[in-house]
């Protein structure tokens, strides 16, 4: 009884502390006209910022797809979640497509990849994935 109460406490808390990266990510598709960087602060301090976070972000991304090389066909849901965090990065480039105008072709490329390359890897890894037992 006691575990449960500690996961459902610790389930209360990431709830709770997902807000933050929920509300900042979804303000944050707006851009260069985010509000919330509407500071005193220098403009640069802020995007070099912001920058770095999201890098750091995509070294996580990566590096959470090897973690999982060795065991994909186990581990579906999370190979998903990893798809999809790269998947909605592309949907965030996009908007900024469609907001800024065209970007650079290396980055038009990268769109592609990060739109139709967690689509086609996830079916790939459906085809490989360990049959789930009831």
């Amino acid at each position: 009884m006691k575990k449960i109460k500690h996961r459902k406490a610790l389930q209360w808390v990431i709830g709770i502390l997902a807000l933050a990266p929920l509300f900042s990510g979804l303000v944050g598709l707006s851009g260069i006209y985010n509000p919330l960087f509407t500071t005193q602060s220098p403009p640069d301090l802020i995007l070099d910022s912001n920058l770095r976070f999201l890098n750091a972000m995509s070294v996580v991304v990566a590096l959470s797809f090897y973690f999982i090389m060795p065991v994909i066909e186990k581990e579906t849901f999370a190979f998903r979640i990893i798809c999809c965090s790269v998947f909605f990065g592309g949907v965030g480039r996009l908007i900024s497509f469609f907001h800024l105008g065209t970007m650079p072709i290396p980055l038009l490329f990268i769109l592609l990849v990060e739109l139709a390359g967690p689509l086609v890897i996830m079916y790939w890894q459906q085809q490989t994935a360990a049959p789930v037992s009831e």
